[in-house]
């Protein structure tokens, strides 16, 4: 990786993100939260910070983005940084962002309540499933009833799916270790693909 302002950046605030994920999966193997192996308190850490930079720096790189500022690279991803005459089209795709995601959260707590309390047939997480992934495609890739489909948003697509699976999961208390083993592996066979294929259809020169 040549090492340019972006890049120093990028290894400054995975030093900040290495910190807090230390801590949370610290936490998580103390408490027995999720049975997660000792050995993994440094490993995984370093894992998702140098995943966490790679991704940034390449994309910062490919958009040209200067500022390092988070909410702003976050907002460029979803293209909500237009102004001018789009502001009203823009403040319209966030309200329905924001209503599809109130949906998606309401849907899922009903679906947990209902199995916690109910005990109802799990036959109803696959429909369940297919409106929630409606919903988080929604919000991830349409804006303003446009189709964006690029690797950020494949990559917080993927993060929002695993996260949905995972809670239902905890929620009702399947083993989690090997959900998350088949996460990991999905994982590193999808994204280099879904990487070669975003630096296949990008402009010549981008980078």
């Amino acid at each position: 990786m040549k090492i340019d302002t972006i890049a120093k950046e990028e290894l400054w605030r995975s030093v900040a993100t290495f910190g807090i994920s230390l801590i949370v999966i610290a936490y998580i193997i103390t408490t027995d939260y999720l049975p997660l192996p000792a050995f993994l308190l440094l490993p995984l850490p370093l894992m998702i910070a140098a995943i966490v930079a790679c991704v940034m720096v390449w994309y910062r790189r490919k958009e040209g983005l200067t500022d390092p500022n988070p909410a702003n690279i976050l907002c460029h991803a979803f293209r909500l940084g237009k102004r001018g005459e789009k502001k009203t089209a823009r403040r319209r795709g966030i309200v329905e962002k924001m209503t599809d995601a109130a949906l998606l959260v309401t849907i899922f707590l009903i679906y947990s309540y209902a199995s916690l309390a109910y005990s109802i047939n799990q036959i109803f997480w696959l429909p369940v499933l297919v409106i929630l992934g409606l919903l988080l495609t929604r919000i991830v890739f349409i804006d303003g009833g446009e189709r964006h489909i690029t690797f950020a948003r494949s990559a917080i697509f993927y993060l929002g799916a695993t996260g949905i699976v995972l809670l239902r999961y905890l929620v009702l208390g399947y083993p989690v270790l090997p959900l998350l083993q088949a996460i990991a592996l999905v994982g590193i066979v999808a994204f280099p693909i879904l990487y070669i294929w975003e630096r296949r259809r990008a402009p010549e020169g981008a980078d």
